[in-house]
């Protein structure tokens, strides 16, 4: 292997528990019980959908603004504080490094919200880059960020590059374009069984990734 493409959340960093209950976080702050129907929604307008059906199911008024600060601001905390590395993440990025394999991470993460933690976390030193969403234009359901990555890396192909990824939308996106994929299970993913049978491989954590197996 000599390409690497990495998510961060739930890949390498174990955040996504905190992300898929930010919303009932903010309820709670506020003194407002938590409700089941108002988790993060996996999807690029979460905010948009969660003032929205919260100010009409509670009958209250939340303002977009106010709860995209918030949710910033809780969540820069969290990385720069509390959020812990994956079990056995820090090591195998250790090994990729020591045999020189050029990585980047791959985030729909804020760069000024994750940054904190790859400071913290001593992780910078792994990455030549980190590719933010936000900043690219597009989320990881279309295959260009990945490519732009690919091509960013030094990469000629896709078949060069290997793809980590917990969620099935992203792995299914990236194996599509042609990415080698693994997918590292995650307890926030739903879509287990879906990750399983897109990823070329599939790990509870990074001491099970088969390097005869990779491109």
């Amino acid at each position: 292997m000599k390409y690497a493409i990495f998510d961060f959340d739930g890949t390498i960093i174990d955040s996504m528990s905190m992300w898929r209950n930010i919303s009932n976080s903010f309820l709670e702050e506020h003194g407002i019980s938590p409700q089941d129907d108002l988790k993060q929604l996996n999807n690029a307008t979460w905010v948009e959908d969660f003032t929205a059906i919260a100010n009409r199911k509670l009958d209250i008024k939340i303002d977009k603004d106010y709860f995209k600060k918030w949710t910033s601001d809780f969540a820069t905390k969290q990385y720069r504080d509390i959020l812990q590395l994956k079990p056995t993440s820090y090591e195998f990025l250790e090994k990729l490094k020591s045999e020189n394999v050029k990585m980047c991470i791959c985030s729909s993460t804020h760069k000024h919200i994750m940054l904190p933690a790859l400071k913290r976390l001593d992780l910078l030193k792994f990455f030549d880059f980190t590719c933010h969403c936000t900043d690219f234009g597009k989320e990881k359901d279309e295959p260009d960020i990945f490519l732009y990555c690919m091509e960013k890396l030094g990469a000629k192909s896709t078949n060069d590059v290997v793809v980590f990824e917990d969620a099935f939308y992203s792995a299914s996106t990236a194996k599509s374009a042609g990415f080698y994929v693994v997918g590292i299970q995650d307890k926030s993913e739903p879509k287990q069984q879906e990750l399983k049978s897109v990823c070329n491989q599939y790990i509870t954590d990074y001491t099970h990734v088969d390097f005869s197996l990779l491109p």
